[in-house]
């Protein structure tokens, strides 16, 4: 046991002082308030209002329920303890002032299909009627628009095969289910963030290479909605900046991707401008942030944050901010 910590410990110590992010590209890291939780990885996130919820998780020892509320004005505070089964790798979004969670696995490694709701005026619970229409499943990707929810992607079960990566995407309007169409690849672990009521995809196990954006006004007899954008190299061909597992927060209307898996950690930062279609990098993770998987992030008041994850073993509970107007600098505390 305690030749495992040392190695640990070891290889968290080079994600500290390996590459760093002297770069001269724009953006600084500053330090936030650590998650007031137990550390954890694969939690989900949501934002209702001027608050992020954040729960669920696994701690490498157990399958977590328990939730925490964030505001930047009151900082982290315990909320009701998810009701349902405890789960990792499951999905979240927000839709009319309450937010929905389900899917995922359970201590046993079993895929899960349930939802529930969560209304933050009476920090209560309840499970939703119906179970998610495209069956159990881990790894998916989710995102609200107009108070509509969109689940799909990941990695479960089809009908007639074994497990496989999923394709296959659902909208949750009115307490029902309803399959829409997706034209991208089929992929796990991928990444999704919501730019003036258009929802961005990228990354992930099984590639998706490029972004597919979905606005649901161009939904028509023509037209599902989805429309394919940039490979995210930025024209320069570089594979290597996809990544699975990453997390992905917004600033003023452009998209930050961080943190993943390419092999090993990633380290890089990119924007997303869906007004150009382009890819800019910016300010990677700094030699004091441990490069990781498996994190949560989220938007308050134009902010852009990411808490929690996986490093190389050992799981993570510090919260870091992105401001992309500052150059980098020393203190950021």
């Amino acid at each position: 046991m305690k030749q495992r910590l040392l190695f640990a410990f070891f290889a968290l110590s080079l994600f500290f002082t390996g590459c760093g992010s002297d770069n001269g590209l724009d953006g600084n890291w500053i330090k936030g308030s650590s998650f007031e939780g137990r550390p954890r990885g694969g939690a989900v996130s949501f934002v209702i209002g001027d608050n992020v919820y954040v729960g669920t998780g696994y701690d490498g020892k157990d399958a977590l329920n328990t939730f925490y509320k964030y505001s930047l004005q009151e900082g982290w505070s315990k909320i009701a303890d998810f009701p349902g089964i405890a789960r990792r790798e499951a999905v979240a979004f927000t839709a009319n002032g309450k937010g929905y969670v389900g899917t995922g696995l359970d201590e046993e490694d079993n895929r899960l299909a349930d939802f529930y709701e969560y209304t933050p005026e009476t920090n209560t619970w309840a499970k939703v009627a119906n179970d998610f229409a495209g069956g159990a499943r881990q790894n998916a990707v989710a995102f609200s628009i107009n108070n509509i929810g969109y689940v799909g992607t990941g990695y479960g079960f089809q009908e007639g095969e074994d497990r496989n990566y999923l394709k296959d995407f659902y909208k949750f309007e009115n307490g029902n289910w309803t399959k829409i169409a997706f034209d991208g690849e089929k992929s796990r672990n991928a990444t999704t963030f919501v730019i003036n009521e258009k929802a961005y995809i990228i990354s992930g196990d099984n590639s998706l290479k490029y972004v597919w954006e979905y606005d649901p006004t161009k939904v028509s007899g023509t037209s599902n909605g989805w429309t394919k954008k940039k490979y995210l190299d930025n024209d320069n061909k570089r594979e290597d900046v996809q990544r699975s597992e990453g997390v992905a927060f917004v600033i003023n209307n452009k998209g930050y991707l961080v943190t993943g898996k390419l092999g090993g950690y990633s380290r890089e930062v990119w924007e997303y401008d869906p007004s150009k279609d382009e890819w800019v990098e910016r300010t990677s993770l700094e030699n004091e942030i441990p490069s990781r998987e498996d994190a949560v992030a989220f938007t308050l008041d134009n902010r852009g944050f990411f808490t929690t994850g996986l490093a190389s073993g050992i799981y993570l509970d510090d919260t870091w901010e992105f401001n992309p107007t500052m150059k980098e600098t020393d203190d950021d505390n």
